[in-house]
């Protein structure tokens, strides 16, 4: 589905949301209902939050990964998001067929960075090892998106779980 900011640019091919702060409620009512006023820039700790399109705030996790600090949400005069006890939000990583692995190229990065231990690799005699994501344990902090080599990561809203996971099946099953 394509943003009406998508649409009217004539970005055809810009299909993905942009990655809001943790514990947004709505999409359409963040767009409503933020002012717009960068506190929550400010308040970023790590630095990994921007401007986006028609100056709504975006998480960018090429600049580092979330800590879930809280101190955007309540920087935010709006009222935009759910409790803190609830999860943060749906994302979930993605190993894109750019992954070194993949390439035969021995490399675990993103399992280094991943303190959740939902990434792993099973060495195969003779074979790649490819990367093994375990949905449940991830978080969607993106601490694996920014050191990958390959920028084989990417992190995408979890509408269904035999989505994501067909996905993962897929690319274990290349070898």
């Amino acid at each position: 589905m394509l943003s009406r900011r998508a649409l009217l640019k004539a970005n055809f091919s810009s299909n993905q949301q942009p990655i809001r702060l943790p514990w947004v409620r709505d999409e359409l009512e963040f767009v409503d209902t933020c002012s717009r006023c960068g506190d929550c820039i400010s308040a970023c700790s790590e630095k990994i939050i921007s401007k986006g399109d028609g100056g709504f705030p975006e998480l960018n996790f090429n600049r580092g990964e979330c800590t879930f600090c809280t101190e955007c949400v309540k920087s935010c005069s709006e009222d935009l998001f759910t409790s803190l006890d609830d999860n943060p939000w749906s994302l979930k990583a993605l190993v894109t067929d750019e992954c070194l692995s993949f390439k035969n190229v021995v490399c675990v990065i993103c399992k280094e960075q991943c303190e959740t231990e939902a990434i792993s690799f099973i060495p195969k005699v003779g074979g790649f090892s490819p990367p093994i994501l375990a949905l449940e344990k991830c978080t969607g902090c993106g601490a694996c998106v920014k050191p990958c080599p390959g920028q084989a990561i990417k992190l995408s809203y979890q509408y269904s779980e035999n989505e994501q996971l067909q996905d993962v099946q897929i690319k274990e099953n290349a070898s």
